[in-house]
C-alpha cells in the first residue's frame, strides 16, 4: 500500500512506532502535499467564485500544477521510504559500493521533495495575491507547511552528505539545496506579506 492509499491515522502511528520508515523525509513529503493541497482548494474556490477572465484562467493552470505537485509529493514519500530501507540494507551488507548508491539515492530523494516544495511555494505566491481574500488565509497555511517541507528536505540532503564520499556530487548536492532553501525563503515572505495585507 502506498503512503497515498493509507488512512492518515494509520500513517501517523506508523511515523509514531519503532520502524525506521516512513520517516522525516516522507512525512514532510506529506506535509508539502498537504501545503499543495490548500494552495489548490483556493485556486479552485476562486476560480468557482469568479469563473472569468485571466486571473481566473491562471489559476485554473495554477490548481493544475498544484495537483500535480501533490501527486508527485506523494510519490517521493514512499520513494523516500524505500530509499531509507535501502541505506539500511545496504549498511547491513558491508558492501561499500552498494552503501555509497544508497546513500546518494537518499540524498537524491529528499532533494527533489525540497524542489516540488519550492513550486508549490512559488505558486502559492500567486494564489495569496490573487486568490479570494476569504480563502487566502488557507494559502498561507500551504505555503507555510510547503515552506516548512522543503526546509526539513534541505536539512536532510546535508545530513545524508556525510556519508558520501563522491565529492562532484556532494557539491552539486549542495548548490542545489542552498538555492532551493533561498528561493523558498524569499517565495515564502511574498506569500505570507501578500495574506496580510
Amino acid at each position: 500500500m502506498t503512503f497515498a492509499d493509507q488512512p492518515i491515522g494509520e500513517f501517523l502511528a506508523d511515523v509514531a512506532s519503532g520502524q525506521v520508515t516512513p520517516s522525516g523525509g516522507a512525512v514532510a513529503a506529506v506535509g508539502g502535499a498537504m501545503g499543495a493541497a490548500l494552495c489548490g482548494m483556493v485556486c479552485i474556490h476562486t476560480v468557482g467564485t469568479d469563473g472569468s477572465g485571466t486571473e481566473s484562467g491562471e489559476l485554473s493552470a495554477l490548481a493544475d500544477g498544484l495537483a500535480d505537485n501533490r501527486k508527485r509529493l506523494l510519490d517521493l514519500a514512499d520513494e523516500d521510504a524505500a530509499a531509507v530501507d535501502a541505506v539500511g540494507e545496504a549498511f547491513e551488507s558491508g558492501d561499500v559500493a552498494r552503501m555509497q548508491a544508497a546513500s546518494k539515492r537518499s540524498t537524491e530523494v529528499p532533494l527533489e521533495t525540497a524542489e516540488v516544495c519550492l513550486n508549490v511555494v512559488e505558486h502559492a505566491r500567486t494564489v495569496t495575491a490573487k486568490g479570494t481574500p476569504v480563502a487566502v488565509p488557507d494559502a498561507a497555511v500551504g505555503a507555510l507547511l510547503a515552506a516548512a517541507a522543503l526546509q526539513a528536505s534541505v536539512s536532510t540532503v546535508r545530513a545524508n552528505l556525510d556519508m558520501i564520499d563522491d565529492e562532484s556530487f556532494v557539491a552539486a548536492m549542495k548548490r542545489r539545496a542552498d538555492e532551493a532553501e533561498a528561493a523558498g525563503e524569499a517565495a515564502l515572505d511574498e506569500a505570507v506579506a501578500n495574506a496580510e495585507r
